[in-house]
């Protein structure tokens, strides 16, 4: 790439873009002429709709313009707010970070979290259900599927 960086504005090149700006500039030029590219079709009088098109064809309607736009509403958030959000979240964000961080937990000493945790939630050994009653669970649950027809498929 280290060649002559003018080559396009020599001969032809010079040519072929001079023409292609002059068609452009025809094309712009010539778009205001084209306002409503429908206003003489033709409207088949035979047809129901014909009136009804037809007079709303000729009926003059307001445009919205610039003046129509609302005012920004004096309640939203300013700038000022948006940043201090923005900081709040990240704040709560390197908080978290820091609590669940790897070096805030460890899983040495489990029998004692263990005892309690039972503690807490007043555990009684003889809730732990039996070989037989998990058995009984397990059958039940098997015999449920079992029973259990798959859903129709998506069409």
């Amino acid at each position: 790439m280290n060649g002559d960086t003018h080559r396009i504005c020599r001969g032809k090149g010079r040519l072929l873009l001079c023409a292609a700006s002059a068609s452009l500039l025809c094309a712009c030029v010539s778009l205001p002429d084209v306002v409503e590219p429908y206003a003489a079709a033709p409207v088949d009088l035979n047809s129901p709709a014909a009136a009804a098109i037809q007079s709303k064809a000729r009926t003059q309607t307001e445009f919205p313009s610039f003046a129509d736009i609302p005012q920004v509403p004096a309640d939203l958030r300013t700038d000022e707010g948006w940043r201090q959000v923005v900081r709040g979240t990240e704040a709560d964000r390197e908080q978290l970070l820091a609590q669940t961080a790897p070096s805030t937990f460890s899983l040495n000493d489990t029998d004692a979290f263990t005892e309690r945790a039972r503690a807490a939630i007043g555990y009684d050994p003889s809730d732990v259900p039996t070989a037989t009653e998990a058995a009984e669970s397990e059958a039940w649950a098997r015999a449920m599927r079992a029973r259990a027809t798959p859903p129709p498929r998506p069409r």
